[in-house]
């Protein structure tokens, strides 16, 4: 049975981990803003959603740690 000061650990740990995630999500959307018009002037028929796409997986390799989570 854990105690409550092992509870609260637990909870700063996923804490820590989902602010370390979202922080991810806002470089890659900020990252994505400015490289836009770049990358818009080359292929003008790229949304943002389909370049935001492109930058998001380009930071998240395929097999990483998010299937071993569940």
């Amino acid at each position: 049975m854990k105690t409550k000061k092992q509870h609260a650990t637990d909870l700063l740990g996923s804490d820590a981990e989902r602010e370390c995630e979202v922080q991810r999500e806002i470089d890659s959307f900020l990252r994505a803003v400015s490289s836009y018009p770049d990358r818009f002037a080359r292929e003008p028929y790229l949304s943002f959603r389909q370049h935001l796409s492109s930058i998001v997986s380009s930071s998240h390799p395929s097999g990483s740690d998010e299937n071993t989570r569940h």
